[in-house]
């Protein structure tokens, strides 16, 4: 098991909050995330964000413009994530000659944090060359500073 974590982020575009590419040998299942934001307080300043979770299978293209965080394992003594991980991505990924498949939407209230576990059979699970993103497909109102937890388990590898 794995955390990535982002701290004090400016949301102001479409964004790709994470995107995860699977190691060559193993898959990985996403279990949760968090979103908070630290900005905006108050009913005058209230939004409500789209947020939508995408699979990138075959030749898809990353996004651009963000960081390369580092996964920590959740146990000390575990091996380093064997894929790859950016955050907040200001480019988003596209899906090239592979196909973005759209798994699920969210609408997050910013005023209030978000956290969301999938039960195990509703994990979304990536395998060797495919890619997974927490996406928010929109524009805010104005900017916005977030932070962000995402929890992901490497299985092979």
């Amino acid at each position: 098991m794995y955390t990535i974590q982002t701290n004090g982020v400016t949301l102001d575009e479409i964004r790709d909050f994470f995107e995860i590419l699977a190691p060559t040998d193993g898959i990985v299942k996403i279990h949760g995330f968090s979103l908070l934001q630290t900005s905006d307080v108050g009913d005058a300043a209230e939004e409500i964000l789209r947020l939508q979770t995408i699979r990138g299978e075959g030749s898809v293209t990353s996004g651009s413009g963000g960081s390369t965080p580092t996964a920590a394992p959740v146990d000390g003594g575990d091996a380093a994530f064997g894929g790859t991980v950016e955050a907040n991505n200001t480019t988003a990924m596209v899906a090239g000659s592979g196909t973005l498949v759209t798994l699920e939407q969210f609408g997050w209230n910013v005023r209030i944090p978000m956290m969301h576990w999938w039960t195990p059979e509703t994990r979304p699970v990536i395998t060797p060359g495919e890619r997974w993103v927490l996406n928010s497909p929109g524009d805010t109102v104005d900017p916005l500073t977030f932070s962000s937890t995402l929890w992901l388990e490497e299985i092979g590898g």
